[in-house]
């Protein structure tokens, strides 16, 4: 059984520099909204028995354009990893920090994410379940944080995984992961 993991395509929106709370979190609704940066990419040609993408219209556009002719199942659980602002203040700060102090505060389980990081390896878990369950090839169109998850409860689960060399997951980057057991 292989589960092959997708990106989505680049998301046509520029983020500002600099942002208040309010700023910030309005700007990731609006990263949720928007639609894909030209695909200039063939069609994949997998051999997956089924396609799943999130409910995030990024997943759904990619699997449109990457799969033309194929149907996919929306998966709630392979949705993005939610983020907001760490902390409520009219300061503009770099885009940076809103960053990596919100994903931080996933990281610990802080009150203020939405989601913490035990509910997201319960979601990648899940979805590696539902997999193995049917026990045949898929296609997972989903997002980078999400995947960064997802890659280190398949690694613990003893998945071989292959097209993951880089620290950080490019858009459209494809991802295998094989279990020989």
């Amino acid at each position: 059984m292989r589960i092959t993991i997708i990106r989505h395509g680049k998301v046509n929106m520029e983020w500002p520099k600099k942002c208040s709370s309010i700023d910030f979190d309005m700007a990731c609704a609006e990263y949720d909204r928007s639609d894909l940066e030209g695909i200039n990419i063939t069609p994949i040609c997998e051999d997956a028995d089924k396609i799943y993408v999130s409910t995030l219209p990024r997943s759904v556009h990619t699997a449109e354009i990457l799969f033309p002719n194929r149907k996919y199942y929306e998966m709630p659980e392979i949705g993005e990893v939610p983020l907001r602002s760490f902390m409520d203040t009219e300061k503009r700060l770099p885009l940076w920090m809103w960053n990596i102090l919100g994903r931080v505060q996933w990281y610990i389980g802080s009150s203020r994410q939405l989601e913490k990081r035990n509910s997201t390896i319960q979601r990648a878990n899940k979805v590696i379940d539902l997999c193995e369950s049917q026990n045949k090839d898929c296609i997972l169109v989903t997002h980078g944080f999400f995947m960064k998850t997802l890659i280190r409860v398949l690694k613990k689960r003893k998945y071989q995984l292959s097209g993951n060399n880089q620290f950080t997951i490019k858009n459209l980057q494809l991802i295998y992961a094989e279990n020989f057991y």
